[in-house]
């Protein structure tokens, strides 16, 4: 019997962790699609290049057809704190059937002006990690002694991340450290911990083209690696009309395709939303992945997302024309 209850257990734990894991190519945390309009969920570098400040309601599901797939909330954001210097955060809660984690980050953000149009920006932070399995959702006899007596699993990590970001007008160019160090492995003999993470690395890339007065294009590359386990590539194009609405499309090397769209409803307020589809494995008749977030951004920047304040705000109201008046009269008053 305990021999069963072990098989149970174990099983029922490794499927835990491939819902938790596959949808992202076996990375240690779950990724966003959203950062192309939320570039701080991203890299937290990211503060201060576009607002002042901002803060972003994110959930997310995957494989909305399985009982028990992923599902994600995160609620991130940052503002400015001086001159230079912006401080930011994230909580996120993220479950997949009997498998809960809870993350709670701090981030500070320093932005140097190296030359006209030129920044280098410096993120550090650290996070607090609390995961949980539920052994009380189990299907199993839970009178049995190895049971009876446990009915959840806990555990917490802290760790740190650090960021690195380059910004010239409109291109941008950032090297990450999402997980900066690699915890014990529960496994090993005498390990204190029973979640552990792997240093995890980031790099990305990506600028806006403009095409005329109303319409931009952005290109995003975005490469994560965790270490031993697989790349992740995102490879995205999104198009923008007069700075404020977007649709785009993006493929992920494990034969996924996301498509997005979203905008500004009204000022300061954005919205998105995203689908995710794959055409193998998992994701045949999983449902696919929905995302979306809303947001609120502020900003007394004269630079929007890509064009000048001022001159979008003549762009985009209509002036009347001034109908000439009847000219003057003189009179000779002699």
């Amino acid at each position: 019997m305990k021999k069963r209850n072990y098989t149970i257990i174990l099983g029922t734990c490794l499927l835990g962790f491939l819902l938790q894991t596959l949808p992202l190519q076996s990375q240690q945390l779950p990724v966003s699609t959203h950062y192309i309009f939320n570039s701080y969920s991203l890299e937290p570098a990211f503060a201060g290049a576009y607002d002042d400040a901002a803060v972003y309601l994110n959930y997310r599901r995957d494989w909305g057809n399985i009982p028990g797939s992923p599902k994600t909330f995160r609620l991130n954001g940052f503002g400015k704190v001086h001159d230079k210097m912006y401080l930011g955060g994230e909580i996120m809660a993220d479950n997949t059937d009997i498998f809960n984690r809870v993350k709670v980050g701090l981030n500070y953000t320093y932005r140097l002006q190296m030359a006209n149009d030129q920044f280098l920006s410096f993120a550090m932070g650290g996070n607090f990690y609390q995961s949980v399995i539920r052994l009380d959702q189990v299907n199993a006899d839970h009178d049995d002694p190895l049971l009876k007596d446990l009915d959840r699993i806990t555990g917490s990590n802290f760790n740190a991340n650090f960021g690195l970001v380059y910004n010239w007008n409109h291109f941008h160019l950032g090297l990450g450290l999402p997980v900066l160090f690699r915890s014990k492995d529960a496994y090993n003999k005498g390990a204190d911990s029973k979640f552990t993470f792997d240093r995890a690395f980031l790099m990305h890339i990506s600028n806006r083209f403009k095409l005329d007065e109303l319409w931009q294009l952005q290109l995003f590359g975005v490469y994560q690696k965790t270490n031993k386990l697989p790349e992740v590539i995102d490879i995205s194009a999104t198009a923008f009309y007069n700075d404020t609405y977007h649709f785009g499309l993006m493929y992920r090397n494990n034969n996924t395709l996301v498509f997005g769209l979203g905008g500004e409803l009204i000022d300061g307020f954005v919205i998105g939303y995203s689908y995710e589809m794959g055409f193998n494995g998992v994701y045949n008749g999983s449902g696919g992945a929905h995302e979306i977030t809303v947001g609120y951004r502020i900003t007394t920047k004269k630079i929007t997302h890509f064009y000048d304040a001022d001159a979008r705000k003549k762009r985009t109201t209509p002036v009347r024309p001034v109908k000439p008046g009847p000219k003057p009269v003189e009179f000779n008053r002699r």
